[in-house]
């Protein structure tokens, strides 16, 4: 090995350390800024699953009333009207992906569902109102009856 072959030319190409670390720290920063962003994005998907679920159930009852004049018995007729939900009516906070009938008597209709982001949602629909009333929370109690489940999506 000769003289030139062992110690490194200042013309050859290549990076420094310096110039490295600088790339590595703004890759860092811009994962930074996009993890954020992407976690809010997987919860507005949840919470928009939950509340497609609750539009489609809701249309279910509204065919069931359409047809009996009344949301009486919707709760053991439901997955007639729409087979594709996971319907239940005991009372208690649905899990992920089911629909709770809150409420199914006479006139009055209350459907709840629960996102992969722990939000309830509630739909209600009166005869007496051609307003459909949406709300939310974290707390099932907070929109278990009709005059809770206000407030919009």
């Amino acid at each position: 090995m000769n003289a030139s072959q062992a110690t490194r030319g200042t013309d050859e190409p290549g990076f420094t350390l310096v110039e490295l670390m600088v790339v590595v720290l703004i890759i860092g920063i811009l994962i930074a800024i996009a993890l954020p962003t992407l976690a809010g994005a997987r919860q507005r998907a949840a919470d928009r699953a939950a509340q497609a679920d609750l539009r489609s159930a809701l249309a279910a009852g509204v065919s069931f009333f359409a047809g009996s004049g009344t949301y009486t018995n919707f709760d053991t007729s439901a997955k007639t009207f729409e087979p594709g939900l996971n319907w239940r009516a005991d009372g208690n906070p649905p899990d992920y992906g089911q629909i709770e009938i809150q409420v199914a008597s006479g006139p009055n209709l209350l459907l709840i569902g629960k996102s992969k982001s722990d939000w309830y949602f509630c739909v209600s629909q009166t005869a007496t109102s051609p307003l459909t009333d949406r709300g939310k929370s974290l707390d099932f109690t907070q929109i278990d009856t009709i005059p809770e489940c206000t407030g919009g999506w």
